[in-house]
């Protein structure tokens, strides 16, 4: 069970960096896309970013799991893996607020704001980077 937590785990880390990677190279282009392409872009950009959530939901399920599974809960993780998970947090926290922002703009019908997708995006990559090279010092 606990390796099929880590291909999971990886697997959903692939998914969601690949998709914050795809979507700010979309958002580069759309700048320069002529004015038609918009609004088909920017559904591209919303199921990259749902597929993302997602894959995050599944890191904080295969997470939890592989802390109880090998250090048996909460108190055995070393310093290092509390720095990680401070960095999962922001992530998470930069998703919501991404995520709330794209539903808001499909229930009202218009783009959401630019420069603060832009922010967060940029702040949830960092993250994400940040998690991983952390995950590898950690867990080497």
């Amino acid at each position: 069970m606990l390796e099929l937590s880590k291909i999971i785990h990886f697997l959903s880390f692939s998914v969601g960096i690949g998709g914050g990677v795809a979507n700010m190279i979309i958002g580069m282009a759309a700048a320069s896309a002529p004015a038609g392409a918009g609004p088909a872009l920017g559904q591209i950009r919303g199921r990259i970013g749902r597929a993302s959530a997602i894959a995050l939901l599944l890191l904080w399920i295969t997470g939890i799991h592989m802390v109880y599974a090998v250090y048996g809960g909460w108190s055995g993780l070393t310093p290092m893996v509390w720095a990680k998970l401070a960095f999962v947090v922001v992530l998470t926290m930069a998703a919501i607020g991404l995520q709330t922002m794209g539903i808001r703009s499909v229930r009202t019908g218009t783009p959401p704001p630019a420069g603060p997708m832009a922010v967060l995006g940029v702040v949830a990559l960092v993250a994400s980077v940040a998690a991983l090279v952390l995950a590898v010092v950690a867990f080497g």
